[in-house]
């Protein structure tokens, strides 16, 4: 399959890599027909974080199932599926919250050395009923594509700020999250929210949503 591949600080190309295989009986392999590019993969092609070895960028994906393992139960081969871009392991405690931050055995991020890179023609998934959604027929990749890490973070960023119904909120940062925070902080019932960044541009588009 081809991969978006990084070796170093700003040094990064389309390459072959192996097939994955099932990572075990209650995985999934799913063919990525969308990703997403994040501001983290940014830090390893600006060198923020130190790399030992070549990286398979990218922990954004929605994609078709290809293979199953013999244990899964949510998800069939050729359904469209939206991929957690933070992987646990879907058995314990912290699991059961469905956040896989919580994951005891340590969270693992596709795209940051031990899972595949979500830039790639195919994607290895552990634990696929924890970590993979069926995407409902009316909505289309790009859409789906959101939910896999800005719109998910920038909703519990606002859920987090705890504000009362018709408060007031800030977010400070309108990248792709903060302006997701933006538009979750609305919908959440905030009756003003405070868009702050140095760029025009992105606060005009956060004054478009309504801050």
């Amino acid at each position: 399959m081809r991969s978006v591949i990084i070796d170093g600080p700003a040094t990064i190309r389309v390459d072959d890599r192996p097939d994955p295989v099932l990572p075990g009986p209650d995985g999934a392999v799913v063919a990525v027909s969308a990703s997403g590019i994040c501001g983290s993969d940014l830090h390893f092609y600006e060198g923020d974080y130190p790399m030992f070895e070549p990286v398979a960028l990218g922990h954004e994906a929605v994609g078709t199932v290809v293979d199953i393992g013999p244990d899964v139960r949510t998800v069939r081969v050729g359904d469209r599926v939206l991929v957690s871009s933070v992987a646990g392991c879907g058995h314990c405690a912290g699991c059961a919250t469905l956040d896989p931050i919580r994951c005891h055995s340590g969270p693992q991020i596709f795209g940051a050395g031990v899972l595949g890179g979500a830039q790639s023609e195919l994607l290895a998934v552990p634990a696929a009923d924890f970590q993979l959604l069926a995407v409902p027929d009316g909505i289309d990749d790009e859409q789906a594509l959101l939910l896999t890490d800005n719109l998910a973070t920038g909703w519990a960023a606002a859920q987090r700020a705890d504000f009362p119904a018709g408060g007031t909120v800030a977010v400070i940062g309108l990248g792709a999250v903060g302006l997701c925070a933006v538009r979750s902080a609305l919908f959440q019932g905030a009756a003003t929210v405070l868009a702050v960044d140095p760029v025009p541009q992105r606060r005009d588009r956060a004054a478009a949503m309504g801050a």
